[in-house]
């Protein structure tokens, strides 16, 4: 990070300090008066042109306030966002220093701003300014210099709109500002304007300057006449006065001369009235746009400075800066005085500013150096000057003046020094320009080669390079890279330099899919890990690699750090969310997916929000199967975002997890027509491994559709991909993949290859979770796993069958499985074999057998005796006739779970211990409870209320009716049942508490008066009722609900309110 030091390199702190108010400025009480209301107003506009006395009239406000204040003089340097936002920063934290403490590295923005970067920088001002408690007034003076530019505009308009009340901007511009905020400013008392019209003298301004402030009593007729020639013009007025004072001008001798005749003919009778030293000393300074003493004694000699500081106490032409340390001319005198020394002598200005340019380049000052070399017109000198500083310019992000300052030199001084179309193509390249600033490289390129220049060869060949790296073009970066990393051993480089050659190198080779060459590079040439932690390309060398316990290890190692910025936050957390997804992490990839989305949404961060999405999605899909248009939504999000702000580069990604969700929804043409979308993507910037990606997604579509001749060819594809990286990962889903299309096709011996091979992969990199969990790349269903195995059991010896059956955890001896189920057991009992059918009640024969199957699932996790089952199932019966009744049951229940079990076989779900009864817990069953209780406990626990809406609005869809409903007379369910009809209960209230907590009223009411219909007696319901409408201001709707309240705890229970309700009653009625 930069430390406060290097960034107030980019900082001309004379801009920071405010004038003194003049000894000779008069205090015009009614504009005093007026402007003295800013303390009330989020803005004040101080408009008008030149020499009205804007500057003035703010200063002496200031003075007179006693108020903390911020100054800022805006030049034409400023021209960016960057160095106007960093002048900005500096000028209130000068004055406030723990302003920005939480900015971090808030201007360290990677070139030209686009509009999240515009966002983002206007909510970090708000956000530090909202911590300021005290009256603040941000003066911004001379706005109309860069008043053209729409980023600053966009950004100061935002910030004002969001001011806390104790901040106060005040804007003195020659331009009136453009901004949307001003109308509703105006609408609302909160904006105080002091046009023109407000600093025109008045016949008793005039009066009262001539006579209190230079001793000079005016006739009605002369205050006529002075008004009549200077229109009211403060400068015109003020040089008038002085010039009265120090001469006998009868103002009838200039009455007939034009504004602009009278003010030059003034400044001439002010200038010759002074001594000849003097009027030498005021030239010598005029080369300067701000000067203190201690520049006029080095730069001239004592003998001027001691002048200047004379003509100082007696003259208003020349400002003071606070402390009477610094000083500047009045912008109109100025101008005369230059125009007098360049018509004087203009061999001697010309040389002056070279002089000027020399001084100031080595005090290393680029702006004041820069413009003194551009003052003295010298070409040549004008050159080495923007060669010299081209770095400060491009770092200070003042790209447009830099490029300005190009535009003005010949094309022949450009050719000879051209590397200058290097920093050309460095800022139209941060700008976004990136035809321009390819156009810039070449030429440099072609015009180094030609003098055999090696330092600047390397340059253009790194900027295009850079070109291609920033637009996701590895293919096309690569070469240039390669040139670039030759001549860097011919050049001299600085460490760092080198370093971000060598990290652009590895990132491109990630970028082409190849993160096993990238890692053998950065290890060789042992970059460091401040480097490689830049953009995570570390965790993205070891993703891609299929590394992802040791991506885990080390992302979740750097989430700790806190010296990262926002915009590192953001990356690593989306990243984190994928590498969980593919670990089968689901519920940890949803949260960090919707964390991201919060904090993008609150930076105004798109390209984040865009990635977060997708990931979100992803998650979706998998945690959410039966709600595939949840995650259809989140594709589709990214997919509009990512076109919003013209990048393209995630939607493959989003192509991908769209064509899965696609292909489970029946829309198989769909599915294939996305991946097509999602490979025209990166095969355009030749992305091989998220082509492999979108091939194994393609293998997952072919599959679950039963193609199998077209999924063996999209699954050996993305092996071929995925070996080139190498990811092993990605080698062991292929092979997984390609060994049960063997399987299905019947093809022994190649299922028994590729199956080994997966096996084998996933022992060596421990990819276990992808057999324990569900994962993005794994089957959908346990039941492909059981499928696999039973093939592998047929064809291999016993010795090699114990390793795989422990992988699996599953006992030897014991029966494997061949179907799973999905039990919906909230409304009417429904069980799915497979996924696909639909287990009818004729099927079961018997009631009790379906009952005898609910018992054992909803106490799978322990033993049952048979005892317990048969008194629990056939409570009022004889011993003999249970024992009957539960074998007759228990085979008709096993005839449903295993139809084609052989009688006396062990069965494959049912495990027995003598007389006691388990379900074996090998996930071939699964139900709506589970999911239910899982959502529910996850929501209920956690305190991020926007997290806990997600978890819990899942949990709420889940329930759609109680517990087996069809089967209300069974007593053994009705302890269940309540318990999970008091969780629904608690997960409603928890939602209404926390949309609340969010501030989202109206869906407060909409899940309360649920809560209420469920539990009429629910108090906290009423509570959260009550709340919703008094923050809405429907204090009435409120009260009803309070008595409504009453009246049904006294009708159901016969009580009074708890306290806490009449608490909220007493606030609302108060």
């Amino acid at each position: 990070m930069k430390g406060r030091a290097e960034i107030m390199q980019n900082v001309l702190i004379s801009k920071l300090i405010p004038p003194d108010p003049s000894i000779y400025y008069l205090r015009r009480s009614k504009l005093l008066k007026k402007l003295s209301k800013s303390k009330f107003a989020k803005l004040t506009i101080v408009h008008s042109g030149a020499g009205f006395g804007k500057t003035s009239a703010v200063a002496q406000l200031m003075a007179d306030s006693q108020q903390l204040f911020s100054w800022y003089q805006v030049s034409e340097e400023d021209d960016d966002a960057i160095p106007f936002f960093r002048h900005l920063f500096f000028s209130i934290q000068h004055i406030f220093p723990p302003f920005g403490s939480a900015m971090g590295k808030w201007d360290n923005f990677s070139g030209f701003l686009k509009l999240e970067e515009l966002n983002k920088l206007a909510l970090l001002f708000i956000n530090e300014l909202h911590k300021i408690k005290n009256p603040l007034f941000i003066v911004i003076d001379d706005f109309h210099v860069v008043h053209h530019v729409f980023q600053i505009n966009y950004v100061l308009n935002k910030i004002i709109e969001n001011l806390p009340p104790e901040i106060h901007v005040v804007v003195a511009s020659r331009i009136y500002p453009n901004w949307n905020c001003i109308l509703p400013l105006k609408m609302n008392g909160k904006l105080i304007e002091c046009k023109e019209e407000d600093f025109i003298f008045t016949k008793e301004e005039v009066a009262v300057l001539f006579e209190d402030y230079y001793n000079r009593s005016l006739t009605t007729e002369e205050v006529n006449d002075v008004l009549s020639i200077t229109e009211g013009w403060a400068i015109a007025v003020c040089l008038l006065a002085l010039q009265s004072n120090d001469s006998s001008l009868a103002i009838e001798e200039i009455k007939n001369l034009s504004l602009h005749d009278f003010f030059s003919y003034l400044s001439e009778e002010v200038f010759e009235n002074l001594k000849a030293e003097e009027k030498e000393s005021l030239l010598k300074c005029s080369i300067f746009q701000t000067f203190t003493l201690e520049l006029l004694k080095e730069f001239y000699e004592e003998e001027v400075a001691g002048q200047i500081k004379a003509i100082v106490q007696r003259q208003s032409f020349i400002q003071p800066l606070v402390g009477f340390q610094e000083f500047r001319f009045h912008a109109l005198f100025h101008q005369f005085l230059e125009i007098k020394l360049l018509e004087r002598n203009k061999t001697e200005y010309q040389e002056l500013h070279k002089k000027a340019t020399v001084y100031f380049t080595r005090q290393n000052h680029a702006v004041k150096a820069l413009y003194h070399s551009m003052k003295s017109k010298d070409e040549q000198l004008i050159t080495t000057s923007l060669v010299h500083f081209a770095s400060y310019f491009i770092e200070a992000g003042q790209f447009d003046y830099f490029l300005e300052r190009l535009r003005e030199l010949s094309l022949e001084n450009k050719n000879t020094s051209y590397i200058l179309y290097f920093y050309e193509g460095e800022c139209q390249r941060f700008k976004a320009q990136y035809e321009k600033a390819k156009r810039a490289y070449e030429e440099c390129l072609r015009l180094a080669e030609k003098s055999n220049d090696n330092f600047a060869a390397f340059k253009a060949n790194a900027g295009m390079a850079h070109i291609y790296l920033d637009t996701i073009q590895p293919g096309l970066a690569e070469n240039y890279l390669i040139e670039a990393l030759k001549l860097s051993e011919v050049v001299e480089l600085e460490q760092g330099e080198y370093y971000q050659l060598e990290r652009q190198y590895a990132e491109n080779l990630v970028n082409l899919g190849r993160a096993g060459e990238a890692e053998r590079r950065v290890y060789a040439k042992k970059l460091p890990e401040h480097v490689l932690m830049q953009g995570n390309l570390d965790v993205r060398i070891l993703l891609r690699q299929g590394k992802l316990a040791e991506a885990n290890r080390l992302i979740r190692k750097r989430e700790g750090r806190e010296s990262l910025a926002l915009d590192a936050h953001r990356e690593t957390d989306v990243l984190h969310a994928l590498i969980l997804t593919l670990m089968g992490d689901l519920e940890q990839a949803f949260e960090y997916a919707i964390k991201s989305i919060r904090n993008s949404v609150k930076d105004h961060a798109q390209y984040s929000e865009a990635v977060a999405y997708l990931r979100k999605g992803h998650a979706m899909m998998l945690l959410f199967p039966d709600s595939l248009s949840s995650a259809e939504s989140c594709y589709l999000k990214t997919n509009d975002l990512m076109d919003h702000i013209q990048v393209t580069r995630a939607k493959a990604e989003s192509f991908m997890g769209l064509a899965i969700v696609k292909s489970r929804q029946g829309l198989m043409q769909e599915a294939i027509s996305s991946v097509s979308q999602g490979l025209y993507e990166t095969e355009r910037v030749q992305d091989q491994w998220v082509s492999a990606l979108l091939f194994t997604a393609l293998t997952l579509i072919y599959v679950e559709n039963g193609e199998f001749e077209k999924a063996n060819h999209s699954a050996q594809k993305a092996n071929e991909l995925y070996l080139k990286s190498p990811d092993h990962f990605g080698e062991m889903v292929s092979n997984f993949w390609l060994a049960y299309i063997a399987c299905k096709q019947g093809n022994g011996d190649e299922f028994n290859h590729y199956f080994l091979q997966f096996l084998t992969l996933c022992n060596e990199h421990h990819y276990y979770f992808f057999i324990k969990k569900q994962t993005l790349f794994g089957p959908k269903s346990f039941h492909v796993f059981l499928e696999m195995i039973n093939e592998w059991l047929k064809f291999n010896p016993k010795e090699q069958q114990q390793a795989l059956l422990s992988l699996f955890q599953i006992k030897k001896e014991s029966v494997i499985p061949k179907t799973s189920f999905s039990l919906q057991l909230f409304g009417p009992f429904t069980m799915v074999r497979n996924h696909e059918e639909i287990i009818q009640d004729k099927e079961w024969k018997r009631e009790k057998a379906k009952e005898l199957f609910i018992y054992l699932f909803m106490n799978q996790h322990r033993y049952v005796s048979k005892e317990e089952i048969m008194n629990t199932l056939w409570p009022n019966s004889e011993e003999q006739s249970m024992n009957r009744d539960f074998k007759v049951a228990y085979n008709a229940c096993l005839k449903v779970i295993e139809p084609t079990r052989l009688a006396r076989d062990e069965s494959a779900y049912i495990g027995r211990k003598q007389s006691m009864y388990q379900l074996h817990q090998n996930k071939a069953f699964t139900s709506d409870v589970d999911d239910f209780k899982r959502f529910a406990a996850r929501g209920l626990e956690e305190k991020d209320p926007a997290i806990a809406l997600e978890w819990l609005l899942k949990a709420a869809s889940l329930y759609k009716g109680d517990l087996l409903e069809d089967l209300s007379s069974i007593e053994w369910l009705t302890r269940e049942r309540e318990q999970l009809r008091r969780t629904n209960i608690m997960v409603i209230e928890r939602i209404a508490q926390n949309y609340t907590r969010l501030k989202e009223f109206q869906s407060t009411i909409d899940w309360a008066e649920k809560l209420i219909l469920l539990e009429p007696t629910w108090e906290e319901g009423y509570r959260l009722l009550m709340l919703a409408y008094y923050y809405q201001n429907n204090r009435a709707q409120a009260v009803k609900w309070y008595e409504k309240c009453v009246e049904v705890l006294d009708d159901e229970l016969s009580i009074a309110p708890m306290e806490t309700t009449n608490e909220i009653f007493d606030m609302i009625t108060r």
